[in-house]
């Protein structure tokens, strides 16, 4: 049983390859996705080419170590042509084509690939071996010129043949965006057969492309359910021109949180305040459940710049003036629609050349609420096109901001202002000018990631990551990690990083927030030598459920992916079986539902741990009546054994007094050892 609940949990709490089926947009009736995750910027791709966070996980989540810090909601792609001519002979004006047709058989669909095989993570818990990652069912390509590509290919009316493929890196100067590489071709096929569709002796005559991303800087559409869940309304787009250190002039679009007027104290009785950045101060559906912790929750801003746009079909140089046209703010229910609000048409929007900034949003500056979403869209062209023309657009996208930790430490600084405290000066105007420095981070990172495309992706390429095992032990937690089936060309090893998380996986999920404001977080906790291939953690206290992550530095500096190998399951430090049956104790006794201080950590925090148990035994739980609710099979040859206080016919125990009675107890040596009954008390 305890096998099972683990494996739950791990099951629920990655971001494995999800399989949706049912989503039929166009013709296109099955979606598969593949996950970016080597880098702090983790973002889902899929084969569908079309996204929307409502339905599944999120999109773009930075820092990916965080639960659900999303920053993409939507995402929409597309080209509208000006003048076409359909099978039939009937000529199409302005006509618009979001979704993808045909890619479900070779060589279209969705492909994975990686430059070294993704780290192998087993974790000895609980007595069981468990794998903690994720099967890698893509290619291997030593010379890939990023960490990990992923590629989408598929078939698009009114006949283009669509390649795309979005690049990942683990270096830390370059891991908080996405490289996305697009190639239209135009084939005039968009359906199951290789035959053209329509006549391939016409122009597709002002063809623009478009790509739009509705930004949210965190705590937004299926992410904490918090009060700026609609939509995040509070939430402001822009685009604005910026010069980097080599290459064209990037036009950026951009999202960030503003201040929601209809919300006014932090708590309740409290004066008003700004709530730029989203200081928390609940969570649960709408916000039901106060927590005043006031972290930062909204502390990224997050956007996309494109990189290089054909000229034409014949020249391939970079069109430096493109985009055309930026729309800042677009409705997602427009969209839907495929109407771009003050336009006739998605191609009168594209031919217009406008460029639309924050100042021309409604509302701007004082009433966010006047808008539905903050989709910002790029559109690229005019491109006349006849049969085997080609057209390349890359863009990068990703999110960045002041880091978690400052904004959790800022955001017990505000509350201390807020509350009046003496000598606490961090006031609305500081925060808000902490937040605005996460702009500054956005750009250089498109800074870079510009810098790495005109470099042909050709940028320092980190150490991968281990293999890594975690071995629960009595009173101890082993680590041991290697490189085998990885690489055989493993060198230059500076140092061994260390990391450990106590409780959940992921920081930040509910059952680990609290109004203290005090996080429990990744952290460092050992560095050694880069000949070193083992570990101890002999500080681990027993009970407590811990995360590892195990990375190498080069002789230059350079960090492995700190995501790449972290074990998701957690593993337990113990005691060896007792050789008898007379100190066994229930922890904690009495239970009290949401005593937190003398509880397990997160999601174990309803467990009781039987202790000081013999190596093997059987363990019956019963009510004061009698009643047999539970019976384990503790065969670990441990001390320890947990229970969820779920009972045989899966259902939580209520309050009351119960019994544990223990039998069929033997030591190491499988001698026979005499029973036991232990009382214990569970209060809700």
């Amino acid at each position: 049983m305890k096998y099972l609940k683990n494996l739950t949990f791990y099951e629920l709490s990655l971001r494995w390859v999800v399989l949706f089926c049912l989503l039929i947009f166009s013709g296109l009736a099955v979606g598969q996705t593949r996950t970016h995750d080597v880098g702090d910027y983790k973002y889902r791709v899929e084969a569908n080419d079309y996204i929307n966070t409502n339905e599944v996980d999120p999109t773009g989540e930075w820092p990916q170590d965080h639960f659900r810090y999303g920053t993409i909601v939507f995402y929409h792609c597309g080209c509208t042509v000006g003048k076409w001519i359909d099978a039939q002979g009937v000529e199409h004006t302005k006509e618009n084509f979001f979704y993808p047709g045909y890619n479900e058989e070779e060589p279209y669909g969705i492909k994975e690939y990686r430059r070294f095989a993704p780290p192998k993570v087993y974790v000895f818990s609980e007595g069981v071996l468990l794998e903690s990652s994720r099967p890698y069912d893509g290619e291997i390509d030593p010379n890939l010129p990023a960490d990990q590509m992923i590629e989408v290919r598929y078939k698009k009316d009114p006949g283009f043949d669509v390649l795309k493929r979005s690049y990942a890196f683990s270096n830390q100067e370059y891991d908080d965006f996405i490289i996305m590489y697009t190639r239209y071709l135009v084939t005039f096929d968009w359906d199951q057969d290789p035959e053209p569709d329509t006549d391939t002796g016409q122009t597709l005559e002002n063809v623009y492309f478009f790509v739009g991303y509705s930004n949210q800087t965190a705590e937004g559409t299926y992410i904490t359910w918090n009060r700026w869940y609609e939509e995040a309304q509070d939430d402001w787009a822009t685009y604005e021109t910026f010069s980097p250190t080599a290459g064209r002039e990037l036009a950026i679009s951009y999202a960030w949180d503003g201040d929601h007027p209809e919300w006014t104290e932090f708590e309740p009785g409290g004066p008003a305040f700004d709530d730029t950045g989203d200081p928390r101060f609940a969570v649960g559906e709408g916000g039901d459940s106060e927590m005043p912790s006031a972290e930062l929750v909204s502390n990224a801003y997050a956007g996309f710049a494109a990189l290089h746009v054909d000229t034409s079909p014949t020249d391939k140089s970079d069109w430096l003036s493109q985009p055309l046209s930026i729309m800042a703010n677009m409705s997602i229910y427009n969209v839907w629609d495929e109407d771009f609000t003050g336009y006739t048409t998605v191609w009168d929007w594209a031919a217009s050349g406008y460029r639309q900034t924050v100042q021309d949003q409604a509302g701007w500056p004082d009433d966010p609420m006047d808008q539905l979403d903050e989709f910002a869209f790029q559109a690229y062209g005019p491109y006349n096109l006849t049969l085997g023309d080609s057209i390349v657009i890359v863009y990068a996208v990703g999110a960045n901001g002041i880091s978690r930790d400052l904004a959790i430490s800022k955001g017990l600084e505000w509350r201390s202002w807020y509350r009046g405290e003496a000598g606490a000066t961090f006031n609305d105007d500081a925060k808000n000018d902490l937040l605005a420095t996460g702009k500054d981070s956005l750009f250089q990172s498109m800074d870079r990631a510009l810098e790495a495309w005109n470099n042909g992706l050709d940028i320092p390429d980190p150490l991968p990551a281990p293999n890594l095992n975690v071995t629960s032990g009595p009173n101890v937690i082993y680590l041991d990690w290697n490189w085998e089936d990885i690489t055989t060309d493993i060198q230059n090893i500076e140092s061994i990083n260390i990391y450990r998380k106590v409780g959940n996986f992921l920081v930040d999920e509910y059952d680990e927030l609290n109004a203290s404001g005090v996080h429990v977080l990744w952290e460092l906790i050992d560095s050694v030598p880069g000949d070193v291939t083992s570990w101890a953690d002999s500080n681990a206290v027993r009970g407590y459920p811990y995360h590892y992550t195990v990375t190498a530095v080069d002789n230059a500096g350079l960090e492995s992916s700190k995501y790449a190998n972290r074990s998701e399951i957690a593993a337990f430090a113990f005691a060896p079986g007792a050789d008898n049956t007379n100190q066994i104790r229930i922890v904690p006794n009495p239970f009290i539902a949401g005593g937190a201080d003398f509880n397990f950590p997160g999601q174990y925090k309803d467990d009781l741990l039987f202790v000081n148990l013999p190596p093997y035994c059987t363990l019956r739980i019963y009510t004061v009546t009698g009643d047999l609710i539970k019976t384990i099979e503790h065969q670990t040859g441990s001390a320890d054994e947990r229970w969820d206080q779920v009972t045989a016919s899966n259902q939580k125990i209520a309050s009351g007094v119960y019994i544990l009675q223990i039998d069929n107890a033997q030591d190491l040596d499988r001698n026979s050892l005499p029973g036991a009954i232990e009382k214990f008390v569970v209060v809700r």
